[in-house]
């Protein structure tokens, strides 16, 4: 099971570079400064959240846990924070809907721009109707990367855990995707539009006048493309672009980060908050209230 989180592309190289990279970035302390008054809590699309700590879109949570995303959260229900639920998740949307709809979490649906349009649009409607308030749309997937679990074997499922929104025979998204397309899915739904996946300024500000609300600076956790660079360091290219259009735009991380220096790290340079995923599986994979301790 940890094998299938861990996975990684062939060179299983990317997850330790990012890690690196932000390792080696240093943290110059200002002495003599007032901080007798200080806060954690954050912000994301006019909502205020606890800590600058979100969950970010992770597939088949039921290889952590029994009840999957309806642990994950459980796990969380405690705090103002922000969960992307994967189009690829094992419990229904309306399933994860109903579970946070008495807790402070708010809820973004993650979908990709599929060959058939009217997948996509179909878990834009669940998920309005299952009371989410985003659509977080991933950029960066054309086409499968060539992953592998331990480099022994491909990806096989265990038995009772299988993605429930998506048939398998729709699983097959766009290679013809453009900027257009955040146009689009901005034209069928009201709620605003998260793209994930930028690694760069021109792409930021083709992605911000193509309709999007906010940018998510992701490598897809190192599992699309050997080679891209680091996050932390494409961060601050994509909110120098964001701002020249749209001062203040909201700009999100996620990759790499495993602590709280690393989130320092990176709303210094920019970032309004970040997002993890593999830590927070983890914590899954041991108990429930371990998940929101990992957070």
């Amino acid at each position: 099971m940890f094998s299938i989180i861990l996975r990684n592309l062939n060179q299983r190289s990317g997850i330790l570079i990012y890690m690196s990279y932000t390792l080696r970035i240093e943290i110059v302390p200002r002495m003599l400064r007032d901080v007798s008054k200080n806060s954690i809590e954050a912000s994301a699309l006019g909502v205020q959240l606890d800590f600058p700590i979100g969950l970010a879109p992770l597939a088949l949570h039921k290889l952590a846990d029994p009840r999957g995303e309806l642990s994950t959260v459980e796990g969380i229900s405690s705090f103002r924070t922000i969960m992307i639920l994967s189009s690829m998740a094992s419990t229904l949307i309306e399933d994860v809907g109903q579970a946070a709809r008495n807790t402070p979490i708010t809820l973004w649906m993650q979908t990709y721009i599929f060959d058939n349009r009217t997948w996509t649009t179909e878990l834009v409607r669940r998920a309005e109707r299952a009371g989410f308030k985003g659509i977080v749309i991933t950029a960066d997937s054309p086409v499968d990367g060539t992953i592998t679990c331990d480099g022994r074997g491909s990806l096989e499922l265990p038995d009772g855990v299988k993605v429930e929104n998506i048939d398998g025979n729709q699983m097959k998204y766009s290679a013809a995707a453009t900027f257009k397309d955040i146009t689009w899915l901005k034209s069928i739904t009201k709620l605003p539009i998260v793209v994930k996946g930028i690694l760069s300024g021109s792409d930021a500000t083709l992605a911000v006048l193509a309709g999007a609300s906010a940018i998510l600076v992701s490598n897809h956790g190192g599992r699309q493309m050997d080679g891209d660079p680091a996050t932390i360091d494409a961060l601050p290219g994509v909110v120098d672009a964001v701002n020249r259009l749209i001062p203040r735009r909201d700009v999100y991380l996620d990759g790499g980060v495993r602590s709280g220096q690393d989130i320092y790290k990176a709303i210094a340079r920019g970032a309004k908050m970040v997002f993890v995923g593999r830590p927070y599986i983890w914590g899954l994979t041991l108990e429930v209230r371990t998940c929101s301790k990992f957070i």
